[in-house]
């Protein structure tokens, strides 16, 4: 714990600054010399802040200088008898919190003072060696501390590895990664440098690193190993957020700590505060730890070898992470006059090549057109930008989206892409719209990537997808597909492509091929496909969670603000009385009563999303498969296998759920389904029946 003093600022006039002169003095062996007028010339310019005791004596202070962005340590002392208390922590505590304006602060200390640890633990990286300036030229250690500040090499290393998977390094791995480790047991760290895996994945370091290599008593090697650091890539962050983090996982870590001990925390301290979604290790005791660690920070700590056989997994987890926006207000609003600075800030592509002046010609004429564009910005609980959506309606069979972006270098921006890109699809089915395009010219990897996942045909000017808000036969949904590619012109020629694989010999019995349609042309339903139809029954407490937000506004909580943001979601059972169902199929969601009062409109099916896909497992292994997609913890999870670990139970993986405009109450799917039914579990319904309800559910009457 530490002890209980008072900092205080002094200047060249203050009756403390003798008592800092002797304590200089006393200590001139360790600190170097300094004259008399150096110590007044550093007071008077305020860099002078000592330590006072309970009763008002000088136990100690730091003396530093300002030049080039960055505060120089000169002097920190304590006095004999209360060293070991923590001052000198909580002197540099101090100049920390009032140089945060400042890049960085530095200082250097001589190797032999062993001190390393004490500056490690401090929040000090150690950077390079140099010599000293005494005649026996002692070597010296330059350490820093950096605030954190974006600048110009973390801005170009952010847009370096914006399109790849960021997985930090421990220091482990990082050794086995050294050409000149033959240890014949890291075979699996040394499978990182695959040629095949460079240009998806960015092995990172941070900081720690140096502080690790710096342990090494052979300069030689020392010097090898900084050299071999600079190959990789580094990852900053604020130095506040790592002590915040430092101080949270304290509880993964034994009590008393060994320095490796502290090494190690600090290792995953920097990783979680630089906002990495991988931390690759060996260490066997942190891997035990990895589910609290990923509930309480959302990083996936693996080992070499599963990073790599789980690559396809991780890309999708990276791309698509709703659980990290917890907490995240995204709120949309029409862009409002004088917000053309702020929005070219965020959101020019300057990085491939789009001019500023450009840019902002483009908005001037979208703002001065809102009868035919749609300007909006979504915005975070800090009124950040965090997305800019363009929407030209001129052409009445389709929605363009001449502008689409995304806040740069943010690790959350492909997941809110791929919410942008389903909102506009929505939007334009619900207008009666056919077709959304994007002809956005400067798209970057990641949003190329998300808009091709979501079945858009690339076309000369830009992506495009046909949506359709009817449910229909294959034949008839075939013929209306060659009417608008007829009607519309060539850069609709790719509906022909629909149509024909509708018009296959047996193409209705071909489930996957059906599946793989209604995505290309969602929300169309194509009614005669032998798709499997399932009503599934909810509680409302999760289905307000997970998909219905007109419940979400009845809780006494209010709606969830992140709702929306739930595109892709996991709900999770007991095997027992499963109903048969399988993916790929389709979901109709039965809200039952629940034990919840407050509720209305519930006993009814409300939404209809598509079933992706249903896994069994235990509890442990079925959560880490999907617990990027948040709502549930794992307490939720072993909850509904009874609190058993060895329980299997179902875990049901469903997207782009349409909530019905009208709720079909448990009288009216009576009249449909017949009264030798019930709803206690899943329930398989035929094409015909689903036809009803859907039809009931979206059109409020059958078509």
């Amino acid at each position: 714990m530490d002890t209980e003093i008072r900092i205080e600022v002094i200047d060249h006039k203050s009756p403390h600054l003798e008592a800092v002169m002797a304590l200089g003095r006393t200590n001139a062996k360790t600190l170097g010399f300094m004259p008399k007028g150096g110590f007044i010339d550093h007071a008077a310019k305020g860099h002078i802040f000592i330590a006072l005791s309970p009763q008002s004596k000088c136990i100690g202070y730091l003396m530093y200088r300002v030049t080039l962005q960055k505060a120089i340590v000169v002097h920190l002392c304590v006095d004999k008898e209360w060293r070991g208390k923590h001052i000198a922590k909580q002197l540099v505590k101090y100049l920390i919190n009032i140089t945060k304006h400042l890049y960085l602060i530095e200082l250097s200390c001589r190797r032999d003072y062993k001190l390393n640890d004490m500056w490690a633990a401090f929040g000090f990286v150690a950077r390079q060696n140099k010599a000293g300036n005494s005649k026996d030229g002692k070597l010296l250690t330059v350490w820093q501390l950096e605030h954190g500040h974006t600048n110009l090499l973390t801005l170009l290393t952010q847009q370096e590895i914006s399109s790849k998977l960021c997985a930090v390094i421990d220091a482990n791995i990082f050794y086995d990664l050294d050409k000149d480790n033959i240890n014949r047991h890291i075979e699996d760290s040394k499978s990182l440098l695959a040629d095949w895996l460079q240009p998806d994945v960015e092995l990172c370091l941070t900081d720690e690193i140096y502080n690790e290599i710096e342990r090494y008593d052979n300069i030689s090697r020392r010097e090898a190993l900084r050299k071999l650091a600079s190959n990789f890539t580094r990852l900053n962050c604020k130095q506040e957020e790592f002590e915040r983090i430092s101080q949270a996982i304290l509880k993964y870590f034994p009590e008393q700590m060994t320095e490796r001990d502290a090494s190690d925390l600090r290792h995953l301290a920097r990783a979680i505060a630089s906002q990495s979604p991988f931390f690759i290790t060996r260490d066997r005791g942190i891997l035990d730890k990895e589910e609290s660690i990923y509930e309480d920070f959302k990083i996936s700590i693996l080992r070499p070898s599963d990073f790599i056989i789980r690559l396809d997994e991780i890309r999708r987890e990276a791309d698509y992470q709703p659980v990290r926006l917890a907490g995240t207000l995204i709120e949309r609003r029409l862009v409002q006059s004088g917000q053309q600075n702020l929005l070219t800030e965020a959101f020019l592509a300057n990085t491939i090549g789009e001019e500023k002046v450009d840019f902002q010609q483009r908005l001037r004429i979208f703002f001065s057109e809102p009868q035919r564009f749609e300007s909006v910005i979504a915005w975070d609980e800090k009124q950040e930008p965090l997305a800019l959506i363009v929407y030209d309606r001129q052409k009445r069979h389709e929605l363009n989206i001449p502008i689409l972006r995304v806040k740069k270098n943010y690790a959350l921006s492909p997941t809110i892409l791929r919410h942008l890109i389903i909102l506009s699809i929505k939007i334009s089915a619900q207008e009666n719209r056919q077709f959304t395009i994007i002809t956005d010219p400067y798209l970057e990897d990641f949003a190329i990537r998300a808009i091709s996942q979501d079945n858009f045909f690339h076309i000369e000017n830009g992506w495009i997808k046909t949506n359709l808000a009817t449910i229909t036969t294959a034949s008839e949904l075939s013929n209306y597909l060659r009417y608008l590619s007829n009607n519309y012109g060539e850069e609709y020629k790719f509906c022909l492509k629909i149509a024909d694989s509708l018009s296959e010999e047996d193409a209705i019995q071909n489930i996957q091929l059906m599946t793989s349609i209604e995505r290309s042309i969602y929300p169309a339903k194509i009614i005669d496909a032998k798709i499997p139809n399932f009503i599934v029954p909810i509680r409302p407490v999760w289905a307000v969670n997970l998909f219905d937000e007109e419940l979400a506004k009845q809780n006494i909580f209010g709606a969830q603000k992140e709702l929306a943001l739930k595109r892709e979601v996991v709900y999770y059972r007991k095997i027992k009385n499963s109903g048969g169902l399988k993916a790929p199929g389709r979901i109709l969601w039965y809200v039952s009563q629940g034990k919840q009062t407050g509720y209305y409109q519930v006993k009814a099916i409300r939404a209809c999303s598509r079933l992706d896909e249903v896994i069994i497992d235990t509890p442990k292994s079925i959560f880490r498969q999907f617990r990027r997609l948040g709502v549930y913890s794992f307490k939720d999870v072993l909850s509904t296998a009874d609190n058993n670990l060895e329980n299997k139970l179902m875990a049901i993986r469903f997207s782009d759920t349409e909530m019905f405009k009208t709720p079909i109450y448990f009288e009216e799917i009576k009249e449909v389904l017949g009264n030798n039914f019930t709803l206690q579990s899943p329930y398989k319904i035929t094409e015909q029946q689903f036809y009803k309800l859907y039809n009931k559910g979206m059109f409020k009457e059958r078509r």
